[in-house]
């Protein structure tokens, strides 16, 4: 679903915007690019794993069978970490039912440690209010900001329903961009770990 309002774009230090999104579509799909295993949530029913359940493949964005809600209140953080450097055009958010859709959705790039009090008190890479539809939305970013991306958080600070639910649920959360073949991270992550005390035998189970 595309925003039927008109474009107004709020561009000041905390990158809010309110950019028409682009035509849902599943090209340029990131889907493939994100390390799954290790998506996490912060203040998730169920503990952190249950992030990974809104990380669906395009023809799966609306099941509702699967879904991540928070907890402890309407707070939620979700981390997405990427197997290649990720240039980032859009991301496409479904939630629901009316209450527990998120009132706003705060970006930030590169920030694998972001935690709430981080979260509240930092300016975001850029953020959004969230539309109060059942389908998915997508909203376009400023890619300027979000290219190179190892790593992707997203903060939902609360929900829509003004006091009158307690949690914020999502389904669904689709990414599209670009990426580039992670082999320079990749290789340097192998020497940090052995830099840490883990010999290439440990990583590989062959060499010494």
């Amino acid at each position: 679903m595309s925003c039927s309002h008109d474009a107004h774009d709020h561009d000041h230090d905390h990158g809010h915007s309110h950019d028409v999104p682009l035509d849902v579509s599943p090209l340029d799909s990131l889907y493939g690019q994100i390390d799954l295993p290790n998506v996490t949530a912060l203040n998730a029913e169920g503990g952190g794993e249950e992030g990974q359940k809104v990380i669906k493949s395009w023809d799966m964005k609306n099941d509702e069978t699967l879904w991540c809600e928070s907890e402890v209140d309407d707070e939620l953080i979700i981390k997405i970490p990427f197997t290649a450097s990720v240039s980032l055009r859009s991301i496409t958010l479904r939630a629901g039912p009316s209450g527990k859709v998120p009132s706003e959705m705060k970006l930030f790039r590169d920030n694998p440690s972001l935690d709430f009090s981080d979260a509240s008190q930092s300016s975001p890479t850029q953020s959004f209010d969230v539309v109060d539809v059942r389908e998915g939305v997508e909203y376009q970013v400023k890619a300027a900001k979000f290219n190179g991306l190892t790593s992707l958080t997203i903060f939902f600070p609360g929900n829509n329903s003004d006091g009158e639910e307690e949690t914020t649920r999502i389904y669904y959360i689709g990414l599209r961009g670009t990426h580039q073949p992670a082999s320079i991270p990749s290789l340097l992550l192998i020497l940090y770990r052995y830099q840490c005390g883990e010999t290439f035998h440990d990583q590989f189970g062959g060499f010494k």
